[in-house]
């Protein structure tokens, strides 16, 4: 149980940091609202993975659900960061 709640707290923690950063690239508005923004959606995004990482059976199988949405938020931020 504890290797699947580890994977589960840093898993989602990494996953809700880089969709954030999505984000923030994304809106056009003034950094205070930006902030506010990422630190409540950022906050929902953390408990929703993790509780999606915990669903599983094992912390293997978490971890690798966990590499594949964070391989594609990585790939989506690096677009906008190169665009930008």
């Amino acid at each position: 149980m504890w290797p699947k709640s580890i994977t589960a707290f840093f898993g989602g923690l990494a996953l809700s940091v880089s969709i954030m950063l999505s984000l923030y690239l994304l809106i056009p508005l003034a950094i205070d609202v930006k902030l506010l923004i990422g630190l409540i959606a950022g906050f929902l995004i953390w408990v929703g993975a993790m509780v999606y990482y915990f669903s599983y059976n094992s912390a293997k199988a978490s971890g690798l659900a966990c590499i594949k949405l964070l391989l594609i938020s990585v790939a989506v931020n690096a677009f906008l960061f190169l665009t930008k």
